[in-house]
C-alpha cells in the first residue's frame, strides 16, 4: 500500500487523533534505520551501527541494523519494541518532516494519513478544541526539530570519516541455525587506518567530539551476534 502523506493543517486535521497502542507496527519490515551520533552509545549497546553508501551520490549514511536481511526486523514484534532504547527516528510516526513544495529548502510537518494509527476516535488529539496545537503535537514537533538538527551533525560526522578514508567495505559472517550467513553491503571504520592517523588528525576528531561515536560504532559490531541469537531463538520456538 502506498503512503498517503499530507501537510498537517489544523482545519483539515482538527479531529485527527493518533492511536499509539501499537506504535512500531509500521516498522515491522525495516531491517535498517537511520540514526544520529547523539544516540550511538545507547543504540550500540543493543544493535550494530554500520555505514551504507549511496551509489548515486557516493554519500555515506549511518544506520542501526534491526535485522540480518531485507524485510526482517528482529526488534519489533506485534507492534511493540523488543529492546530497551527506541531509536529516535521511530518516535514520531505517523508525523514526519517533509519538503515544503511551496518553499524550496524548507521543511513542514506532515501526516501519514494512510497509517492505521490515524483516526478520529481514539488516541492523542493533534489539536485542541480551540484550534491550537495539543501538548502531544507540540512535544512531537520539538522532537522532530531536534532530530533534524542532530541529523545535520551526523552528516558532518559521516563526511569527516569519509574524507579521512576511514570507511571500508566489510562482510560480516554469522552462524544462523548452524549455518554461516554473510552480510554484505555495509561499511565500518577501519581500526588500522584510525590508529595510523596523525596526532593532529586525532586531535581534530577529539576536538570535534567525534571519537566517542567512532568507538561506540566499533563496539556495537559485537551486537551482530545478538541479532543472530534472536533469529536462532525464534527458529527454535517455531520448531
Amino acid at each position: 500500500m502506498s503512503l498517503q502523506i499530507a501537510p498537517l493543517q489544523k482545519e483539515k486535521h482538527a479531529q485527527t487523533k493518533i492511536n499509539t497502542a501499537s506504535p512500531f507496527a509500521f516498522a515491522q519490515e525495516q531491517h535498517i534505520l537511520p540514526v544520529v551520533v547523539q544516540e550511538f552509545v545507547r543504540i550500540g549497546a543493543e544493535m550494530p551501527i554500520v555505514f551504507i553508501k549511496d551509489a548515486a551520490s557516493d554519500r555515506f549514511d549511518v544506520v542501526a541494523m534491526l535485522g540480518l536481511q531485507t524485510g526482517e526486523n528482529l526488534m519489533v514484534a506485534d507492534g511493540k519494541w523488543q529492546g530497551f532504547y527506541v531509536p529516535k527516528v521511530l518516535w514520531n510516526h505517523p508525523l514526519i518532516l517533509a519538503d515544503d513544495p511551496g518553499k524550496e529548502g524548507q521543511l513542514l510537518v506532515a501526516l501519514v494519513e494512510s497509517s492505521p494509527m490515524v483516526n478520529t476516535e481514539t488516541g492523542h488529539p493533534l489539536f485542541n478544541e480551540d484550534g491550537t496545537e495539543s501538548d502531544f503535537l507540540k512535544a512531537r514537533v520539538e522532537i522532530m526539530r531536534e532530530f533534524f538538527q542532530q541529523s545535520q551533525t551526523t552528516r558532518i560526522f559521516n563526511k569527516a570519516l569519509a574524507d579521512l578514508d576511514l570507511l571500508v567495505p566489510q562482510t560480516l559472517t554469522i552462524k544462523l541455525e548452524g549455518k554461516p550467513r554473510e552480510i554484505t553491503g555495509i561499511y565500518i571504520v577501519d581500526e588500522k587506518k584510525l590508529n595510523s592517523l596523525s596526532d593532529e588528525q586525532i586531535l581534530d576528531l577529539n576536538k570535534r567530539g567525534m571519537m566517542p561515536a567512532i568507538y561506540a560504532h566499533l563496539m556495537s559490531l559485537q551486537q551482530v551476534q545478538r541479532l543472530g541469537e534472536r533469529v536462532n531463538k525464534a527458529a527454535a520456538v517455531a520448531a
